[in-house]
């Protein structure tokens, strides 16, 4: 993997998780409008930072990052001390909605299923955001193996993917 993204994008405001699909009467699915048009906006916006250039076919490591303003009706401790996000949305519906906002032929990466490591946590600070990295992978089966040896003789607490 090398250090420096392959892409980078921050989202400013409150992040949006993606929504469950709804069923109209006639038995028609859709995605909520909410989710439609946070994931337009994250797609704009990749567009604008991709340029001219293609979204990588390589396999790649996506790092995620929700930032959710703190709430006033928050404690002075926690305002200090910025600390997990531990109520709605949930974690993996933030970064559905992300991961779908920064794939396509004009996005980041051509399709999700190129993702072979997911990194994301969500915290509180003063302003709502959500900052996307992702790294392009060219030899998968190295990384994964090495950490696998890693994760046996104990130098790393968590295990491999």
């Amino acid at each position: 993997m090398q250090s420096t993204p392959f892409f980078h994008l921050t989202v400013e405001g409150t992040p949006v998780a993606k929504g469950r699909p709804r069923m109209t009467k006639t038995g028609h699915v859709y995605t909520p409008e909410k989710t439609r048009r946070y994931e337009r906006l994250i797609a704009g916006l990749t567009r604008l930072r991709m340029g001219a250039r293609l979204p990588t076919e390589n396999p790649c490591i996506v790092h995620l990052c929700a930032v959710f303003e703190i709430p006033q009706s928050s404690t002075k401790r926690r305002v200090q001390q910025g600390g997990p996000h531990t109520t709605k949305p949930d974690l993996d519906n933030v970064a559905k909605s992300a991961i779908d906002g920064i794939c396509g032929e004009r996005g980041a990466i051509l399709d999700d299923k190129q993702i072979v490591e997911l990194c994301a946590f969500k915290s509180y600070g003063s302003v709502g955001s959500l900052m996307i990295d992702v790294f392009e992978v060219h030899n998968v089966v190295d990384r994964f193996s090495n950490r696998w040896r890693a994760w046996e003789s104990g130098e790393v607490a968590v295990g491999p993917v």
